[in-house]
């Protein structure tokens, strides 16, 4: 069993230790509520990582990450390889730096920007989060009520008058 075991992981060992970069990501199709991603070069080379998902209604995206490098540009494009935000990851902004933009439905991508390369073991990580932009009448409703929260509240007064 265990030479069984041995056979099977020796090989994997040797594929990820012979490969340039890993990536990880729970990206691939609708974004769900969380997203994350982050690429580690094994070697000196060039980050490849492209992060793709799409939007099936508008929303607000908001992504914040952090990288092993002084900085790294980090951005997130449209389907027509636009930039449509960006921002530079650095080991210190984690926990500090949130980005935020509305998208409308459609594909969107996230990738680094510059440097495109980096030294053994360079890294970074990313978590990107979306949120249903309300629609107008929901903004409608929200005020209507207010306003006969207003209008009870205005009567109650008169009565206790």
């Amino acid at each position: 069993m265990k030479k069984r075991l041995l056979s099977l992981l020796l090989p994997a060992a040797f594929a990820v230790s012979s490969a340039h970069a890993a990536v990880f990501s729970s990206f691939g199709g609708e974004h769900d509520a969380v997203e994350s991603g982050s690429e580690i070069l094994f070697g000196a080379g060039a980050f490849s990582g492209m992060f793709d998902f799409t939007l099936s209604t508008d929303s607000l995206v908001t992504f914040t990450g952090g990288s092993t490098l002084p900085f790294l540009g980090f951005g997130l494009f449209d389907a027509t390889d636009s930039l449509v935000s960006g921002t530079i990851f650095s080991p210190t902004t984690y926990e500090n730096s949130f980005t935020s933009v509305s998208l409308g439905a459609g594909s969107y991508y996230y990738a680094p920007v510059f440097p495109s390369s980096g030294p053994n073991f360079s890294a970074y990580s990313f978590e990107s989060y979306v949120t249903a932009v309300p629609e107008p009448e929901t903004y409608a409703l929200f005020l209507a009520g207010i306003g006969m929260l207003g209008y009870a509240a205005q009567r109650r007064m008169r009565g206790e008058s």
